[in-house]
């Protein structure tokens, strides 16, 4: 909402950028997983980055920007200073990203969330490399520690603007 503040552009500019990255990006890293309702329906998606893949190529670049266009333009600056700060912020040593995970109001609080965090927790566990995210909501920082993510960081943004950082370190196998 800060970057988009009209709620009709976001939902359109976010439904193509989803579609963009998901068969650009992350189809390639195969780091990415739906689940769906009972009747078959999506109920949330998760896609994450493997440890070394965070670096775009040229043309998965275009994929994550081009659909802000033209809408994101002026929050170009806005949107820059963001990335900047976040990547300046993520662990040096390697790790699985949590880039997004979603799901949808009425699938909320019947095990989607952790169904879908499980592959890539698994993949990060078995490989002996921690995982990590950022949140923009301090609501959702219960549920990650319910899976062993630990509060880093806060970064204030701009004034009531906030990005919560969190850190998994690997759980070691029986």
């Amino acid at each position: 909402m800060w970057l988009l503040p009209d709620d009709r552009v976001r939902a359109r500019v976010e439904r193509r950028q989803y579609r963009s990255v998901v068969r650009h990006i992350f189809v390639s890293r195969r780091s990415g997983w739906i689940s769906l309702r009972e009747d078959g329906e999506a109920a949330g998606a998760v896609l994450w980055y493997p440890p070394g893949t965070k670096k775009h190529s040229f043309r998965e670049s275009l994929a994550e920007s081009i659909p802000f266009l033209p809408a994101g333009l002026p929050r170009l600056g806005k949107a820059t200073r963001l990335q900047k700060l976040v990547v300046s912020n993520w662990p040096k040593e390697p790790h699985w990203y949590l880039s997004v995970l979603s799901v949808s109001p009425e699938s909320q609080r019947q095990g989607h969330g952790g169904a879908l965090l499980g592959p890539g927790l698994a993949r990060a566990d078995r490989q002996g490399v921690g995982c990590w995210l950022e949140t923009q909501r301090e609501s959702n920082i219960p549920f990650y520690a319910r899976f062993g993510f630990e509060l880093v960081k806060k970064l204030e943004i701009e004034a009531g603007v906030n990005l919560w950082l969190m850190w998994r370190p690997p759980l070691e196998g029986d």
